[in-house]
């Protein structure tokens, strides 16, 4: 269910601050941010909903849980990137004519709290105020860093450090992927995930 966050705009209060520490905010702009985002909660394993009525895309904001974007391939399911809590997820708007060859859908790991952005009330914000496309850079700055390391990660040749690797760059979330899940993110069998944990583990009681 989806609730107007000047309701219930504590658990807000994470993404404003998320946000004023990347670039400080005028308090118009967080009034109208309070008044122009919402908040849904999505349970465990369901995939984010379809959000037409809002007129248009959006990007979400993880106040609580942990989301994975993934595609279909043939039937195939894969897990396109992880991510938890303090992080912007959507899909980048691209003004040209580049068509995306899969479209990326988004499902909870857990039990989450999302705050709604719509683009149309970005957009205005990027009007009105100059200080928002400031933001919007830093934003874009650390989603472009966050994909490139998906990038080097996909690349490397051997199952083991591709495991360790994970482990270093996501250590939040390194314990609460489902195995299967955290095997198609790193373009690996399950069995060989499995084989790898267990061998780390025996070399740490060695």
């Amino acid at each position: 269910m989806i609730n107007n966050l000047t309701d219930a705009y504590d658990e807000g209060d994470t993404f404003i601050k998320y946000l004023n520490e990347l670039q400080p905010l005028r308090k118009e702009i967080i009034d109208r941010g309070k008044k122009e985002t919402f908040k849904i909660a999505v349970r465990k394993n369901e995939v984010l909903p379809n959000l037409n009525h809002i007129n248009g895309d959006c990007l979400f904001f993880i106040v609580k849980g942990l989301v994975r974007a993934f595609i279909l391939d043939e039937g195939k399911d894969i897990t396109a990137w992880l991510t938890d809590e303090n992080h912007l997820i959507g899909r980048i708007r691209n003004h040209g004519a580049f068509i995306p060859t899969y479209q990326e859908q988004y499902q909870a790991l857990e039990d989450s709290e999302l705050i709604i952005l719509p683009y149309r009330f970005i957009d205005d914000m990027y009007a009105q105020f100059p200080e928002t496309n400031i933001l919007a850079r830093k934003l874009l700055a650390i989603h472009y860093h966050m994909s490139q390391e998906r990038s080097i990660l996909s690349r490397i040749p051997s199952a083991e450090i591709r495991y360790k690797q994970f482990k270093t760059g996501y250590p939040t979330i390194k314990s609460r992927v489902p195995l299967k899940f955290l095997a198609s993110y790193l373009g690996m069998r399950i069995e060989t995930l499995c084989r790898v944990r267990k061998k780390e583990k025996l070399q740490a009681k060695a």
